[in-house]
């Protein structure tokens, strides 16, 4: 198995087998996890929307689109959904991100 790094934006790809395998993680070499977003109410799906109150942590777009993977997490602790497929930032008020599983 080799992995190779990501470096500004670059996916992080193992080489298992002779397979590229994309590899789910934080950003890698810089010890950050994935941009999250916490708001009062989460409704989950393969597009999932966090409405209320929503706050960023470093790193995670207040304002606009953005690429790549983020964390959406419900305050009450109920839920958290991993996504992968950017989605949209408008901050304090909802948070929409695409391809996303519990």
């Amino acid at each position: 198995m080799r992995v190779f790094g990501a470096s500004q934006g670059l996916a992080l790809v193992l080489v298992v087998g002779g397979s590229l395998v994309p590899a789910v993680a934080a950003h890698a070499g810089s010890g950050r996890a994935d941009p999250a977003y916490t708001c009062d109410n989460v409704d989950p799906g393969p597009t999932t929307k966090g409405e209320g109150n929503c706050e960023g942590t470093e790193g995670a777009v207040k304002d606009g689109p953005f690429q790549g993977a983020v964390v959406l997490k419900e305050r009450n602790g109920k839920l958290e959904i991993n996504c992968s497929g950017g989605g949209t930032a408008s901050l304090p008020a909802s948070v929409t991100a695409n391809g996303c599983a519990p």
